[in-house]
């Protein structure tokens, strides 16, 4: 038993039907940056943890963590890469948000990496809301 399933238990659990299907769900909320990259690393971990283990997840780039597209463009070196490349391959990062990137002057260096952006300058996306109604669990990270 991995260490998120036993927090959240397993996508097996009956009690478990958030959407309807018995299978849970999670969206990795990543706000911490480049300049926190240990606190990165969890998220881009937890993500691939849960994909491991058979879970419907999504990593979601916010805030800060919209910068991470140009930081391993400059570097691919840089430490959790490897993690990186395994979150895009599988499909598990949904996108960064439009504002956050804008904010953050990276809209270009999103764009140039092939990352969705989830919203254009003027609004905030992921819609948690939405993730919520379509049975996605939250996990904030940053």
């Amino acid at each position: 038993m991995g260490v998120l399933d036993g927090l959240f238990g397993n996508a097996s659990d009956e009690s478990n039907e958030a959407n309807g299907t018995g299978e849970r769900k999670y969206a990795v909320l990543l706000n911490a940056g480049p300049d926190r990259t240990p606190v990165a690393g969890n998220g881009f971990n937890y993500a691939l943890e849960f994909d491991d283990a058979g879970y419907d997840v999504q990593l979601f780039l916010d805030g800060k963590a919209t910068k991470w597209p140009a930081a391993f463009a400059e570097d691919p070196d840089r430490p959790f890469n490897h993690d990186w490349e395994q979150i895009r391959e599988r499909g598990l990062l949904a996108g960064a948000c439009g504002y956050c990137a804008d904010a953050f002057d990276v809209t270009e260096a999103c764009e140039n990496s092939g990352i969705d952006l989830l919203s254009d300058a003027t609004e905030h996306a992921p819609a948690v809301a939405t993730l919520a109604e379509e049975g996605y669990e939250m996990i904030t990270v940053g």
